[in-house]
């Protein structure tokens, strides 16, 4: 195959990348998102747990970024439609939304691991104050807020030109993608979650530790280690690319190099979404007290909306009639 035979066949490979995976993705992971809320929300026995309120909050954003930011981007790079690339005010809608629903999910998993190393600390006083479950609520909103602010910048700096939705160069754009990309993405994770696993693992291992936790809170450090390892791994090629992109950007590419970098851009993304469909699937996986709710949650859902067809319940209803004028009082 020559060079344009060739990168026309892998932007073919995008272009289904995104129709075989992208989309069951987005479904699956909108899915369980909402399973997540019900769960949590419904059943009683999480509502007093600061992780799970924490796992609620990025279970919430989850539903809001899947449907409204990667669907775009699947509808753009897959199916050639979107409107954010040739709207300026769709596109710094979709950029800006695209961090402030993504970091504040990666705030919450780092937020998850510290409340792990807290709920392991020897200190009671410790302990009682950073999982108070009002200091939780305000960590989870002030979290979101915070970052809705750091992120306004993105708003005045994204256009759309010749079709494609970009930021324009600048030095918020500069510092957006050399200093706060890389550190909330890959090095802020990484480090505060291995800081926090690795202190948790030490309490948990000191021959003064307690043995008050029960077997939820034992559950829920298990639910939490793999989505710990999926962001701590996605996060790295995810926070870098940009890096990449400003170095590369004045460099002449052929259409052969578009196609490569375009792929790898699609694949990256697949991959670093996994942090907003795997979790429930984790948690169902991983816990028992996850799969009981659900299945509560579940039968009393058709149970209650089971319909008895109304011969069925005349039929009933006769026969009852019938016996008790048998058997008289």
């Amino acid at each position: 195959m020559n060079v344009s035979s060739t990168a026309e066949f892998l932007y073919s490979v995008s272009q289904w990348l995104n129709y075989l995976l992208a989309v069951p993705m987005i479904t699956f992971g909108i899915i369980g998102a909402i399973f997540t809320i019900i769960i949590f929300t419904r059943d009683r026995k999480f509502h007093q747990n600061p992780t799970i309120l924490y796992l609620l909050g990025g279970a919430i954003l989850t539903l809001i970024h899947l449907p409204s930011i990667y669907l775009q981007s699947i509808l753009v790079d897959g199916f050639l439609l979107g409107v954010f690339n040739i709207n300026d005010i769709a596109c710094r809608e979709h950029n800006y939304l695209l961090y402030v629903t993504t970091v504040p999910i990666i705030s919450f998993t780092c937020w998850a691991a510290f409340d792990q190393y807290a709920s392991t600390c020897r200190e009671a006083r410790f302990r009682q104050r950073w999982r108070s479950l009002r200091l939780v609520r305000f960590a989870i909103i002030t979290t979101t807020v915070f970052w809705s602010i750091v992120y306004i910048p993105i708003i005045f700096v994204s256009h759309s030109v010749n079709g494609v939705c970009t930021m324009m160069t600048s030095p918020i754009t500069k510092i957006n993608d050399f200093f706060l990309t890389p550190l909330v993405y890959t090095v802020g994770p990484l480090t505060l979650n291995l800081f926090f696993t690795w202190k948790t693992i030490e309490n948990l291992r000191s021959p003064l530790a307690s043995n008050h936790h029960d077997q939820l809170t034992k559950q829920i450090r298990r639910m939490l280690i793999p989505q710990l390892l999926i962001l701590a791994v996605s996060g790295i090629p995810f926070g870098l690319q940009n890096i990449y992109f400003n170095i590369t950007n004045d460099i002449p590419k052929d259409d052969l190099r578009n196609a490569i970098e375009h792929l790898f851009v699609q694949i990256i993304r697949l991959f670093y979404h996994c942090n907003f469909v795997c979790p429930f699937y984790i948690y169902l996986y991983v816990s028992h007290k996850i799969r009981e709710s659900l299945k509560r949650i579940l039968l009393k859902f058709f149970c209650n909306n089971l319909v008895i067809p109304t011969d069925q319940s005349v039929d009933a209803s006769v026969s009852f009639n019938v016996l008790k004028s048998r058997n008289p009082a």
